[in-house]
Order: structure tokens, then C-alpha cells, then sequence
């Protein structure tokens, strides 16, 4: 016995990262994500649309995740992205924020491996007051701050709660925010 309907499935996909991208609005040309390394104005119009993309960081994991080896993804080639890959020891976190200069995919990988919730508060476990990320000292309060919002914060980081170790977003605040707060 058949149980077929006749009718199609729905292919819809859920909402993500692409729907903000740079190439998925209207105007982009999607072929030239398909170039060759060869046709060098292509590649350029990619790595153009590219260069001002939200999503980079979400497009280059992906195409890691995905084990893309077609298109032009964040700008990069998939013969750049191997090259990447290995050099990285094929650690896809170490190789986007090798790739893409920003060490703010490291910093959320650290503080989502180093905090727990707690109620309403998110704890830093880690023995560690400070982190060195690509060189750079980061307190735990500037690392939390960085994954949380994904830009350097202005001037000191501060906790803003009473409960010890605590990196949740309501309760740090930098400069800018606590002169809102008391504004």
C-alpha cells in the first residue's frame, strides 16, 4: 500500500545566516560565487560583495562545516580555505578567525567553553582572570563583553552584579553604558 499524496514536500528552509548576506540581496550576480580562480574580475566582484557581508563569519563556518570545495565563500576560494584548514591543524574556530583577522570567533568559543548558567547569571568557571587570544590580553569581563557583543567595548568593563565570576550580558556594562545608565 502507497501513501503518496501527489503532493510536493515543502522544501523551505528555516530562516539563518544567509538570508542577511550580502549575496543573497537583490542586484548580486550568484555565478560569480562559482567563478574560477582563473577569471580574476569575478573574483573580485566576489570578494567586493564579500568584504561588506554581516555574515562572514557565519559563510566561512559554514563552508568549513559543510566541507564547501565550490563556491567563494567570505571572500575566500576553496583552494585559500584548505590552505587555511591545515595551517589551523584543522580546527574550523582557529582557521575563520585566522582567515577572517577577527579573534571575536575565538573569544565567544572561549566564553561559552568557560562559563555555566546559573539562574539568571552566566559564570565564568575558568581559574583564569585574564586570557591571552592571538597575543592580546583580554580580562575575563573584556572577553565576556567581545562574545556577547562582537566589538571592543569602550573603556573598563565592569560586573554589575553581586554574584562572583558573572559574565552575563545584563550584568556587565563599559563606559558608554554605565554613562546611559546614570543619564
Amino acid at each position: 500500500m502507497t501513501h503518496h499524496t501527489g503532493s510536493i514536500p515543502d522544501t523551505h528552509r528555516a530562516t539563518d545566516w544567509r538570508d542577511n548576506s550580502a549575496c543573497s540581496q537583490r542586484g548580486v550576480d550568484p555565478d560569480v560565487f562559482h567563478a574560477t580562480e582563473a577569471d580574476h574580475a569575478a573574483l573580485r566582484e566576489a570578494r567586493a560583495v564579500c568584504a561588506g557581508c554581516p555574515t562572514r563569519v557565519a559563510c566561512l563556518t559554514s563552508a568549513y562545516q559543510e566541507h564547501d570545495e565550490w563556491g567563494i565563500r567570505a571572500g575566500l576560494t576553496p583552494r585559500q580555505r584548505k590552505i587555511i584548514l591545515k595551517k589551523a591543524d584543522r580546527n574550523i574556530t582557529r582557521a575563520v578567525a585566522d582567515a577572517l583577522g577577527d579573534p571575536t570567533v575565538l573569544l565567544k568559543n572561549l566564553y561559552w567553553q568557560h562559563t555555566q548558567q546559573a539562574g539568571r547569571h552566566r559564570v565564568w568557571t575558568d581559574h583564569r582572570d585574564w586570557v591571552n587570544v592571538r597575543g592580546k590580553p583580554f580580562t575575563v569581563n573584556q572577553l565576556a563583553w567581545r562574545a556577547i557583543h562582537g566589538f571592543a567595548p569602550e573603556g573598563h568593563v565592569v560586573r554589575t552584579c553581586e554574584v562572583d565570576k558573572c559574565v552575563a550580558d545584563a550584568c556587565l556594562a563599559d563606559d558608554v553604558t554605565r554613562k546611559q545608565a546614570t543619564a
